[in-house]
C-alpha cells in the first residue's frame, strides 16, 4: 500500500472523529447563537391641539375624539378640532348613546345643565331635568349601564331611565355634605355600579351599588394605602378578569384582585400627586399607562408618562422635554391605529397630547 495514501486516510478519519466529538453533547463549544431581543417601543409625544384648554374628559372612538373642556365641547375629525357647543360651557362629562348622539353635563355661568345632541353637536337641546332636586347640583360624572343612565353629584348616586329627564336617588341625597364624587364606572358584566370621590372631611370615598338589589358596600380600608387626605378619580376593570379592578386617585393607584375584598398598592407616592386615570393596553392588559397632575393651578409642570409592562410590578417614567408645558394630566383615552396603541392625554391648561410608540 502506498504510504502517503495510508497517512492521508488515517488523518481524514481522525479529523472526522474529532468533528463528530465536537458536535456531540449539546452543540458547538461556542454555544447557541442568542436570539436578538426586539427593542422596546419608546413613547413619542406630539401636541394635538386645544392648547391652554383644560380637558376634563376625553371620549375616544374609532372615527372621532371628543374633548370636554373648560370652554366647550370639541370634536376632532380628520385631525382637526371643531367647537361643537357654546364656548361658555364648562363641560364636566359626557356619554354617547350612539353614532353622533351625545349627552353632556356642563355648567354655564354657575348654572348646571344637561344638554343633548343627535348630530355631533351641530344642534343642542337643553334638557329640562330634576337632577339635584329643587336646588339643583351638577352631574359630575355620567355612565351608561344596561340601558340606564347613572350620575353622581356631591354625595349622591342617581339613575335616569329616560336619558336624563327624570332621576331617582339610589344612594345618598341631593346636595349632600361632601367635597364631591369624581369617579363613576359600571362593571361590564355584573349589575354593579362603582363610584367614589371625597367626603366632607377630605376623606377618600369608594362605594359599590348592586343595581338589582340596591345593596351598597363601602371600602374604608383603602385609606391605609393612600395618603390622607385623598380622593378617588377613576375606577377601571380588567378586561379579562371580572374580579380584578383598579382605583386611581390622589397619591397613587391601588388594586383589588378579589373584587374589593382586599386591596394592595400598585403605584403610590407621598407627594400627593393626582392620578386621574389608568389605561390598559387593548392588546395586552399587563401593559399599563398612567400620568399624574401635581396640584398647581398657576405654574407649568412636567408631563410624565408612566408605563408598566409587567402588570404593575415595575414602572418606567418618560418625561416630555418641554419643561414650560402645562403637563398635568386630567384625562386619558386610547385606541388602536394601524395596529398600534395610541394614547391621548387631556391636560390641565395644556390641551391634548398624542402619544405614539416607535
Amino acid at each position: 500500500m502506498n504510504l502517503s495514501y495510508f497517512v492521508k486516510t488515517v488523518f481524514s478519519v481522525v479529523l472526522s472523529l474529532q468533528l463528530l466529538a465536537c458536535g456531540s453533547g449539546g452543540g458547538s463549544l461556542e454555544g447557541p447563537t442568542p436570539t436578538p431581543q426586539p427593542a422596546v417601543p419608546q413613547p413619542k409625544f406630539a401636541q394635538s391641539g386645544l392648547e391652554s384648554r383644560t380637558v376634563n374628559r376625553l371620549l375616544v372612538t374609532e372615527s372621532v375624539i371628543y374633548a370636554a373642556t373648560d370652554a366647550g365641547l370639541y370634536a376632532q375629525i380628520d385631525g382637526q378640532w371643531q367647537l361643537r357647543s357654546q364656548a361658555d360651557w364648562h363641560v364636566l362629562d359626557m356619554v354617547r348613546f350612539g353614532e353622533r348622539h351625545l349627552l353632556v353635563s356642563a355648567s354655564q355661568k354657575d348654572k348646571s345643565l344637561l344638554a343633548e345632541t343627535k348630530d355631533d353637536g351641530l344642534n343642542w337641546q337643553i334638557i329640562e331635568h330634576d337632577f339635584g332636586g329643587m336646588e339643583g347640583e351638577p352631574a359630575r360624572r355620567l355612565v351608561l349601564h344596561q340601558g340606564n343612565l347613572y350620575g353622581v353629584g356631591y354625595d349622591v348616586l342617581a339613575v335616569s331611565e329616560d336619558r336624563g329627564r327624570h332621576w331617582r336617588i339610589l344612594a345618598g341625597g341631593w346636595n349632600g355634605f361632601a367635597r364631591g364624587m369624581s369617579a363613576l364606572a359600571a362593571h361590564p358584566t355584573k349589575p354593579d355600579v362603582w363610584y367614589g370621590g371625597q367626603g366632607a372631611i377630605e376623606n377618600i370615598v369608594l362605594r359599590k351599588l348592586d343595581t338589582e338589589t340596591l345593596a351598597e358596600e363601602s371600602y374604608p380600608d383603602i385609606v391605609d394605602l393612600l395618603p390622607m387626605p385623598s380622593t378617588v378619580k377613576s375606577i377601571v376593570f380588567h378586561p379579562a378578569n371580572p374580579e380584578q379592578l383598579y382605583v386611581s386617585g390622589e397619591g397613587g393607584i391601588i388594586l383589588s384582585q378579589d373584587y374589593g375584598q382586599s386591596w394592595q398598592a400598585l403605584r403610590t407616592n407621598e407627594n400627593y400627586r393626582f392620578y386621574f386615570g389608568l389605561l390598559l393596553d387593548s392588546r395586552d392588559p399587563d401593559v399599563m399607562y398612567t400620568a399624574g397632575w401635581k396640584k398647581d393651578y398657576d405654574n407649568p409642570q412636567s408631563l410624565i408618562l408612566e408605563i408598566s409592562r409587567d402588570g404593575g410590578d415595575t414602572w418606567q417614567n418618560y418625561q416630555h422635554p418641554d419643561s414650560n408645558l402645562f403637563g398635568g394630566v386630567y384625562s386619558m383615552g386610547s385606541r388602536n391605529e394601524q395596529g398600534k396603541e395610541v394614547l391621548y392625554l387631556g391636560l390641565f391648561r395644556g390641551g391634548v397630547m398624542r402619544v405614539v410608540f416607535e
